[in-house]
């Protein structure tokens, strides 16, 4: 009896895995085909889980979240432009430009009393993401370098010297929890825009902010680069005004890394070869590797998010860097080509390693994706964040292949970018607007309306008091 029960137990495990793994993707590292084929099948699924967790029904709009959407979006412009696939092109063409908002801007009334500095930073991104690869523009609407550009005129406007001397805060209005910190994500992602608007605009203000924003953050944690020789450089997550931004929140995350280094490899570019850059590149990249590719996992060529995906502890925004981390290491191997011997071993053992671990299927979906690529097989978690994060992972060993170069105005004049007027969207909700004299005279047309209308409805009462009518009837007509 005892044997036929672990017969029938063994039994009922091995059916129980069945219906949860399913055989590794076949991802080949130097075959765009493979490549592109592993890309469409973890694409899949992430895109139904778009539709599944859109804020009823809103174009690029998720569930408790809003700029996830947006990286998705830039996830999804790359791989195109790395593949050719444009599949979801119509969506990613419609849900980005809707998000943009009123005034294009990425900054929409209908988000921005809570939105981040982070937050609009990403979108920001994703239509620079748009500009480089020649994603088509949306017809009668602002081109993609504008949109970036409105972003990048936004922030920059919010440049805080009132406290540390400059720098991005984390949130963009005084009532929010944490708009007294300064944190790497905000002045990283800006300092990655900036550099990124650069070159492919050529315009030399970008460059000087870019600039601007290295040479402040350099003077915090937040990119420590005063290291005793033989450590690495260290970016701390935040730090706080109330300390002279000289304390540091150290949560050692890969796209705090990743933002410095692509914004670092985007300027060595623009400078055509600035030692400086190169340095700061290569410096950036020591770190990197030391933090994100524990030796432990395939010789140090696996990307881990080290903070929390031992313990399965990420939450849905740490679930995505590691994606970002691997087009912003394509994007350096590109950009600085000393560098590639290092980075592409790394990408490619990452590429091989989310082969086998996007083997799962539940809820009707096959090819998903966990969390610790350095498992063999699907680990459980299921969701938009990690099919984005291992479709980037996919995504930058095609770009590796040459098909995600990122383009300049030169190569994609259409492309160019315009004013756009986004003084309409700086206003903080929780202070009143001035009164203006149009505002007056409103008012009095209002009052003299409001009082005629009154006036009118109490001669009818009297009308209709006299014979007998009730009030309310005779008022209201109910």
């Amino acid at each position: 009896m005892r044997g036929l029960l672990h017969s029938l137990g063994a039994l009922f495990l091995l059916l129980c895995h069945s219906q949860l793994a399913h055989s590794a993707l076949d991802i080949q590292v130097n075959d765009a085909d493979s490549l592109t084929n592993a890309g469409v099948a973890i694409a899949e699924p992430m895109m139904t889980f778009y539709k599944q967790n859109q804020t009823e029904g809103i174009p690029g709009k998720l569930t408790d979240t809003w700029y996830i959407a947006g990286s998705m979006f830039m996830t999804l412009i790359q791989f195109w432009q790395a593949s050719g696939v444009d599949t979801y092109n119509s969506v990613v063409q419609h849900d980005l430009m809707f998000q943009a908002g009123e005034n294009s801007d990425f900054f929409s009334a209908n988000y921005s009393q809570w939105l981040g500095n982070d937050d609009q930073m990403f979108w920001g991104l994703a239509a620079i993401t748009a500009s480089e690869a020649g994603f088509p523009e949306v017809s009668n609407k602002p081109s993609w370098t504008s949109l970036a550009r409105a972003v990048f005129n936004m922030q920059i406007n919010r440049w805080d010297d009132t406290a540390c001397h400059g720098g991005m805060r984390w949130q963009v209005w005084p009532y929010q929890a944490g708009y007294t910190m300064k944190n790497a994500i905000s002045n990283g992602g800006l300092f990655e825009l900036s550099a990124r608007l650069a070159r492919f605009t050529k315009n030399e203000t970008y460059a000087q902010w870019a600039e601007k924003i290295w040479d402040w953050s350099a003077t915090t944690p937040l990119l420590d680069t005063n290291v005793s020789a033989g450590l690495t450089w260290n970016i701390a997550d935040s730090t706080s005004n109330e300390a002279g931004c000289q304390d540091a929140g150290n949560n050692q995350w890969s796209y705090n890394y990743g933002t410095y280094l692509a914004g670092a490899a985007f300027m060595y570019n623009y400078t055509n070869g600035s030692p400086t850059w190169l340095n700061r590149v290569n410096s950036l990249l020591d770190s990197t590797f030391t933090r994100f590719f524990p030796t432990s996992f395939a010789d140090g060529t696996i990307l881990s998010e080290v903070a929390c995906e031992p313990i399965l502890s990420c939450d849905r925004n740490q679930l995505c860097f590691k994606g970002y981390v691997a087009m912003w290491l394509a994007f350096t191997s590109i950009l600085v080509p000393s560098t590639s011997d290092r980075i592409v071993p790394k990408l490619q053992g990452s590429a091989e390693a989310i082969g086998r671990q996007c083997t799962g299927s539940a809820n009707g979906l096959d090819n998903l994706c966990g969390v610790r690529w350095h498992q063999d097989g699907w680990d459980g978690s299921l969701g938009l964040e990690v099919q984005m994060s291992a479709l980037g992972g996919v995504t930058s060993n095609l770009m590796l292949l040459g098909r995600g170069s990122p383009q300049t105005i030169v190569e994609n004049p259409g492309g160019a970018e315009h004013h756009i007027d986004t003084s309409g969207d700086e206003r903080d909700p929780s202070k009143q607007r001035p009164i203006t004299a149009g505002d007056r005279a409103g008012a009095w047309i209002l009052t003299v309306g409001v009082a005629g209308g009154c006036w009118g409805l109490w001669g009818g009462w009297l009308r209709r008091s006299r014979f007998g009518f009730n009030v309310v009837d005779g008022i209201f007509g109910f």
